[in-house]
């Protein structure tokens, strides 16, 4: 199974721990990357047979770098947020790591610079092609509009944990886009110069955690269709009392019971859709978004947030959920890093 890393580059010296690092692509083209999130991003999946021991969520899995913002303090980073449409770039992103063998793409940006036309067609284009999206739903600041590709159709949307195991609202919006939440806490990894010593925290590991866990679930059940290890992902977490809710999604993820339920899921026909939906509307595409079936009230009834869905997405799960507005602050999203 092969990871994309959609991030700031990954350094071409990581070795993960069984996999490896392909050859991926450098779509922000600044001279002298730092490369330092994307790094760490892959050896926390991956791993890095440079540091024996090294605990790695995936360590199985290969690593396909590709290049999608620039670090902070990287040589014309200033004009290249100012003067480029990230939207854009994260959209060229999704689609070439789909083209180039990916079975899960960890998004590790949020954006809402652009149309959500073209990002959809890429996360079609992933959804028949049986590539598992994840992304964070993350504050992006300007009134906090929904951040994409995590609020799109198709998309596991991920919630960042504070050391409390609460919702940390420096780096998670309190909105129905968030389906599963993980730790976002201080997390140790490989830097760009091999050593350890690295650690960074925020809604990057966050993601790391929940894109590893599909990766793990893909690996063993290659079978399943991107939804069904969404659903696999979502009733398997550590729900919230009524078992949703927009602070934390479906609660905390669980990689060991996903496995499990994934199990199960091979073992069944594909959940049936929504009433109305059609075939051909699976994650947006030409249909555009596409809501849960209204239900009975008094099934809804204490139950916060609507995970947008279309055909087969989450299935029963999904149609527990009610409407609810989102209630989030304008913060800073960009997560802390330090080596030591």
């Amino acid at each position: 199974m092969t990871v994309a890393v959609l991030a700031s580059g990954v350094d071409p010296r990581v070795r993960p721990r069984s996999g490896v690092l392909r050859q991926g692509t450098d779509l922000v083209h600044l001279p002298h990357p730092q490369r330092i999130e994307g790094t760490l991003l892959a050896t926390l999946i991956g791993g890095d047979r440079s540091v024996p021991g090294l605990p790695a969520l995936a360590p199985g899995v290969g690593i396909l770098p590709v290049r999608i913002f620039p670090e902070k303090g990287d040589h014309g980073e200033d004009d290249w947020r100012e003067n480029t449409n990230s939207c854009e770039v994260i959209t060229r992103g999704i689609r070439y790591a789909v083209d180039h063998g990916a079975g899960v793409v960890l998004v590790g940006d949020a954006c809402s610079d652009g149309t959500s036309r073209d990002m959809e067609a890429a996360l079609e284009r992933a959804r028949r092609r049986n590539v598992v999206v994840v992304a964070p739903n993350e504050p992006i600041g300007y009134g906090d509009p929904p951040p994409m590709p995590a609020s799109l159709p198709g998309v596991i949307g991920v919630g960042t944990l504070a050391k409390d195991g609460t919702r940390w609202p420096k780096y998670s919006l309190k909105s129905s886009v968030t389906m599963v939440s993980a730790p976002g806490t201080a997390t140790t990894a490989v830097g760009p110069d091999g050593r350890s010593g690295w650690t960074f925290w925020g809604s990057q590991p966050a993601t790391a955690w929940v894109a590893a866990t599909a990766a793990l679930v893909r690996s063993k059940f290659p079978r399943l269709t991107p939804s069904q290890v969404a659903q696999a992902i979502a009733v398997s977490a550590h729900h919230p009392e009524g078992g949703y809710n927009a602070d934390v999604g479906f609660g905390v993820v669980n990689p060991v019971q996903a496995l499990s339920a994934a199990k199960d899921f091979e073992r069944r026909p594909v959940a049936p859709t929504a009433t109305g939906v059609g075939d051909d509307a699976h994650f947006g595409g030409r249909q555009g978004t596409i809501d849960a079936a209204r239900h009975d009230p008094a099934l809804l009834a204490g139950l916060g947030g609507l995970v947008l869905v279309s055909a087969g997405a989450l299935a029963a799960a999904a149609l527990r959920l009610r409407a609810a507005r989102r209630d989030a602050e304008a913060v800073q999203a960009y997560p802390w890093i330090s080596a030591t």
